[in-house]
């Protein structure tokens, strides 16, 4: 039993891991070499009372449309005061399913899973292995110059593609529809063309690609474009 005022001190864990499956559980225990605090389905008020400050990890099981609205809301406060930590949305239930209102909230990943076992352990496997928290990598954005560097590079990038990051950069959580980033590059822009735009950030996409074998820009479907979180100074 919980009482006022009592804390879940989180931290000695840096995984939190929400999933309900028994075999997902356990595949993120084998992933991952961190300690891992399991909270199931049961206990999840005793998220209001947790401190995810710390938390390098956080995995979310979707398993019914039921938990949606419960999971934005623990993402909402976990960003709160946890900017870096890496949040992976696993949906496990056979409906469609849209990423958008996680990645609003600060979700990092959202994958559909296959019902094939190993598929789904190698598809998690790939994403941990791509994801800023196993894969660290810092640039600095240099406005002045029209420049995207790393410690040992340069990126000669144009000045529509430093706004186009720019924006990213800034907006709440690093994610910006298609009409935001428009109206970024002209605000007084009524009618644009969705497929320029597209071309515009696909050839940004594939000069960082090139120069830093990395995905920075990550498309939303329906919706428009995220930053890789914690990768670039601001």
């Amino acid at each position: 039993m919980l009482f006022a005022g009592c804390k879940i001190d989180a931290q000695h864990f840096s995984v939190i891991n929400f999933a309900h499956t028994e075999v997902l559980v356990d595949d993120i225990n084998q992933l991952v070499s961190s300690k891992v605090l399991h909270i199931a389905a049961s206990d999840i008020a005793i998220t209001k009372v947790t401190d995810f400050s710390q938390a390098e990890g956080v995995f979310f099981e979707i398993n019914s449309q039921e938990t949606i609205n419960e999971c934005i809301e623990i993402i909402k406060k976990i960003r709160l005061n946890n900017q870096l930590s890496c949040i992976f949305i696993l949906v496990t239930h056979t409906k469609s399913f849209s990423g958008i209102n996680f990645y609003i909230a600060g979700a990092d990943h959202c994958l559909k899973l296959p019902s094939n076992s190993l598929e789904k352990k190698r598809l998690l496997s790939q994403t941990l292995k791509s994801s800023h928290w196993i894969l660290p990598v810092q640039l600095y954005l240099d406005r002045t110059r029209l420049l995207l560097c790393s410690a040992t590079s340069k990126l000669e990038i144009s000045y529509t593609e430093m706004t186009i990051i720019d924006a990213l950069i800034q907006a709440p959580e690093h994610i910006l529809s298609q009409d935001n980033i428009a109206k970024t590059l002209d605000p007084n822009i009524i009618f644009y063309d969705p497929r320029a735009l597209e071309k515009t950030i696909s050839r940004l996409r594939t000069k960082i690609k090139k120069t830093y074998n990395l995905e920075l820009i990550i498309s939303v479907r329906a919706y428009g474009y995220r930053l890789r979180r914690g990768t670039i100074f601001r």
